[in-house]
């Protein structure tokens, strides 16, 4: 029950930010994951991600939270802090997480489209692991104001 009102409020929060900044953008890294972010034009931004090539009895979200530097019409760069959680696990936290972003727009003809490259540096609690781990992916961000 703890497991779900954490979630359900974790969920809640993501999405109250993502009424402030507006633009919201979908990401599938690799077959891996896939990602619910707000605004990266802004100066703050987050991200909701779901493992989804995974065993039903392993199911991971993470929630981010992120710098975006500033950057311009053909790329940005992010750093963030997250934490990794397992619904089905006793112990609801899994990882914590420092994501670097780079996000490449490679055309101005289609700039709701992106290449996403992300290193992530995870440290687990249950153990003494410290695992880097990378994603690359395509994201779309819906009502772009990018200049053409």
């Amino acid at each position: 029950m703890k497991k779900i009102l954490f979630l359900s409020i974790s969920i809640l929060l993501f999405l109250s930010t993502s009424n402030s900044f507006g633009q919201i953008s979908f990401t599938g890294y690799s077959s891996l994951c896939v990602g619910v972010g707000t605004s990266q034009e802004k100066m703050f931004s987050g991200e909701l991600k779901t493992f989804v090539n995974r065993n039903i009895d392993d199911f991971l979200f993470e929630l981010d939270g992120f710098y975006n530097f500033k950057g311009n019409e053909n790329y940005r760069f992010s750093v963030g802090l997250g934490a990794n959680f397992s619904v089905n696990k006793e112990s609801l936290a899994n990882s914590l997480t420092l994501p670097l972003v780079l996000e490449v727009i490679p055309s101005q003809l289609v700039n709701n489209l992106s290449l996403v490259f992300e290193l992530a540096p995870e440290k687990y609690f249950d153990t003494e692991d410290l695992n880097l781990r990378y994603l690359w992916g395509i994201r779309y961000t819906f009502n772009s104001h990018r200049k053409k």
